[in-house]
């Protein structure tokens, strides 16, 4: 009995199965019915496509300004003059009158050497100089009273004579004693060191009782009413250098305060070490606060233009692929892009100055998120004012969500 009710049970199971195949199958196996529509005409409640969302983006209001491209570089603060103090002759240091940093006006007197044997010698030169003026002297009367004779008939001519010739030669001997006078004298002379210029006193590099000769520099004097910044131009920069570019110099030590100066000369060859061409800017130091030695900042305005129109170089496209910026986008009227040709007169990292094809008061397109073409329309998020001031846009709708 249980056996037949379960075979009952398949059975109507297997009917109902069958029926429901058969009834439903057809219709699932049927095609779904296909609508076409013209070119453009979108169907009843189909979702607007990304292409025809408005394109966030953000701005730059063309405007000139005064644009001035400053290269950073670092040097190194020398004196106007610099020069080494050297005596003129051998002997050993006496006296040194100066101590390192101390201002000295021209023709003080430095330091001296030992000059006993120098002094010997302008003795010894003017003890001479006496002899000879002394016969000089008795030659000279010796030929006055053979003159009286000779005019008395005492005498011959030729006696007379030899008295004119004695004096001639006492002549000449005064003369070469005088001329050993002051040999001696300018000898003793150059035992002194006097500074040649006014300035500042440098390292001191001798003490006294050393040896030395006109080969050791006893010391450097600087002229420090104006100095001259030596700055190492990396070789990439060296042709955006000229010659009366205005420089402005900072020190460490004097964190507050600036000094302007000009490129004032430009060393003819580059350094084989570090590459570099030396530039020398001149910087007025009135007060004395730059000083020999001192570590300096630079920045040289290698490129100035007083009513120039600036724009990011975020902004510049390359739309031929050549490498380089010919175009710009712009928000047109209707919140719409427009490529813009331009010409760039000079470029930055950051900022491009734009010669041709831009008007002041342009909104340049520096981002967009999204694939910006001529045409696109657009939203904007944020709109950079010219002088590099941000201001936000008046909100014209909601911000997509990002």
């Amino acid at each position: 009995m249980k056996r037949l009710r379960t075979i009952l049970i398949f059975l109507f199971v297997l009917i109902v199965g069958f029926v429901a195949v058969t009834r439903w199958l057809p219709a699932m196996l049927k095609e779904p019915k296909v609508t076409r529509l013209p070119p453009g005409v979108k169907p009843e409640g189909a979702s607007v496509s990304e292409e025809d969302l408005p394109i966030p983006v953000r701005t730059f209001k063309a405007a000139r300004i005064e644009f001035t491209d400053l290269l950073p570089t670092l040097g190194t603060v020398r004196g106007k003059t610099e020069v080494e103090l050297k005596f003129e002759v051998s002997g050993t240091l006496q006296a040194i009158n100066f101590r390192e940093g101390d201002l000295v006006k021209e023709g003080q007197e430095l330091a001296s050497l030992d000059d006993q044997e120098v002094r010997l010698k302008m003795g010894y030169a003017e003890s001479k100089q006496a002899t000879a003026e002394a016969q000089l002297k008795l030659a000279r009367k010796r030929l006055s009273v053979n003159e009286e004779l000779f005019r008395i008939g005492a005498i011959i001519r030729p006696k007379l004579e030899e008295s004119q010739i004695e004096v001639e030669q006492a002549e000449t001997q005064v003369e070469t004693a005088v001329k050993e006078t002051g040999l001696a004298e300018h000898e003793l002379g150059r035992t002194t060191l006097e500074a040649p210029m006014e300035g500042v006193i440098g390292t001191r590099q001798v003490e006294p009782g050393e040896y030395v000769t006109p080969q050791n520099a006893i010391a450097t004097l600087m002229d420090v009413n104006s100095v001259y910044v030596e700055l190492g131009i990396i070789e990439r920069d060296i042709e955006r250098i000229r010659l009366g570019q205005r420089v402005k110099v900072s020190v460490d030590s004097l964190p507050n305060t600036s000094f302007e100066g000009k490129v004032d000369n430009l060393a003819p060859i580059i350094e084989g070490k570090s590459r570099t061409l030396t530039a020398k800017v001149k910087v007025e130091n009135a007060q004395g606060q730059l000083l020999p030695g001192m570590f300096a900042r630079a920045e040289i305005a290698v490129f100035e233009k007083p009513d120039a129109l600036v724009v990011p170089t975020s902004a510049l496209k390359d739309t031929d692929g050549d490498g380089k910026f010919e175009a710009v986008f712009v928000a047109a009227p209707g919140d719409k892009a427009a490529l813009k040709p331009i010409t760039v007169g000079y470029l930055t990292t950051d900022y491009a100055e734009v010669s041709q094809g831009l008007d002041e008061g342009d909104q340049v397109i520096t981002e967009a998120r999204g694939n910006l073409k001529d045409g696109s329309a657009l939203t904007f998020l944020e709109q950079e004012e010219a002088a590099f001031e941000r201001a936000e846009p008046a909100i014209k709708g909601p911000e997509p969500e990002r």
